[in-house]
């Protein structure tokens, strides 16, 4: 069927008519203070505002920035940094390296979601188009494969230029097209059709020939509810994606002596050895802290060991021989890491909940427990925790 191709009869909004042009002359109809810059109405304008998931343009009018454009009871508003007369002639520009994107990412879109569509059946019932990524929610279960292969074949659509055609349907062409849209429309449809891609209601900017694209990444999905969450990026974003992961890979590559498409590998068999060496540095520890544990006083008031390369559960499972062998009155552990300790202090007879909030006040700490046994983390030196522990042993003990 050959759909009507008129001009959607808004004169104002001149972005309809050409989404490529980026400057005009109009005239301000109106202007209002609000908390956040001046609302300027003109006559007519190329800046698309706020819509169907795409952003609305930034740009300038005059010399006078405009940081956001939307409707606003209808009208087209576009949010100013500085006032304009009723009358007054200006001339605006948009941010035409920003719409491009914008054009770019919202097209690959409706690609993308209509791949989808034709394969799985599914709807896209959520799209955000944030300034880094697009954001996509599906009605049903893809695998990262599923995905993988909607992404081969939207760009294989972007290679072969396929033209991108607004058409605007009358009721009885409407109701004999298949298309998609999140809800029944009335009046004029505005219709993005693109062949063997997409067709569906949509009131953005888009781009002539999907090659403008040139290239669609998936980068991100997740479950969500009964469907699927993902991310993705077209034009320019993809572009940006790749040489920033291509150059990742690249140092990942030279500081691990591997081809870059080994370098998956090479991570692996680093992340084993370091495995293997943290379990042999904990053995090692475990031994040397079997050997101090002979050398423990019986009946010590206080003691302490400092060490590192073992996790608190083993650090407390030390003291608590320190505790039922050797008779302590407290026994204290800290195992250093990064930036400080993290630490088990464990006692038969005293309530440590006061040392707690004492370690957590003098050195920045974070813990807390019960009056058997508390643990936490901070920065202090040896010697700072040594004479702040044997004070309040011996505060208690007066």
């Amino acid at each position: 069927m050959a759909y009507n191709k008129r001009i959607m009869d808004v004169k104002n909004e001149l972005y309809y008519q050409d989404a490529y042009r980026t400057d005009f002359d109009s005239i301000v109809v109106a202007c209002e203070t609000t908390k956040n810059g001046y609302e300027v109405q003109l006559k007519e304008t190329v800046f698309y505002p706020e819509g169907g998931g795409q952003p609305g343009d930034h740009g300038f009018l005059n010399q006078t920035s405009v940081i956001d454009t939307h409707r606003k009871n209808g009208a087209i508003v576009h949010l100013c940094t500085e006032p304009f007369a009723l009358g007054e002639m200006v001339h605006g520009k948009i941010d035409w390296e920003r719409r491009f994107d914008l054009m770019q990412q919202h097209t690959g879109e409706h690609i993308f979601s209509g791949i989808v569509h034709s394969l799985f059946g599914y709807d896209n019932i959520g799209f955000h188009l944030g300034e880094e990524t697009i954001t996509l929610d599906f009605s049903g279960p893809l695998t990262w494969d599923d995905l993988k292969t909607v992404e081969t074949k939207a760009n294989q659509l972007i290679w072969r230029n396929e033209p991108v055609e607004v058409l605007y349907p009358d009721q009885d062409e409407l109701a004999a097209m298949d298309y998609r849209s999140k809800k029944e429309l009335e009046g004029m449809v505005r219709i993005i059709s693109i062949k063997d891609g997409d067709v569906c209601a949509c009131c953005g900017t888009h781009v002539r020939y999907t090659g403008e694209i040139g290239l669609i990444k998936v980068l991100s999905t997740a479950n969500r509810k009964d469907g699927t969450r993902c991310e993705i990026v077209c034009g320019s974003r993809a572009l940006a994606y790749v040489q920033a992961v291509t150059d990742q890979n690249l140092a990942i590559s030279h500081r691990l002596s591997a081809k870059v498409f080994e370098t998956a590998d090479a991570v692996e068999r680093m992340q084993k050895e370091m495995l293997d060496s943290s379990y042999r540095l904990r053995g090692i520890i475990l031994r040397q802290l079997e050997e101090k544990l002979t050398a423990i006083p019986e009946g010590t008031p206080l003691y302490t060991v400092y060490t590192e390369g073992i996790d608190t559960q083993e650090l407390r499972k030390f003291l608590n021989r320190v505790l039922e062998e050797k008779q302590a009155g407290i026994a204290a552990g800290f195992t250093a890491n990064a930036t400080g300790y993290q630490y088990v202090i464990v006692s038969s007879a005293a309530d440590l909940k006061p040392l707690s909030k004492l370690l957590n006040e003098t050195f920045h700490g974070q813990g807390g427990g019960k009056p058997a046994m508390i643990q936490g983390f901070l920065t202090a030196s040896e010697t700072e925790l040594e004479s702040c522990l044997q004070n309040w042993v011996k505060e208690k003990a007066e």
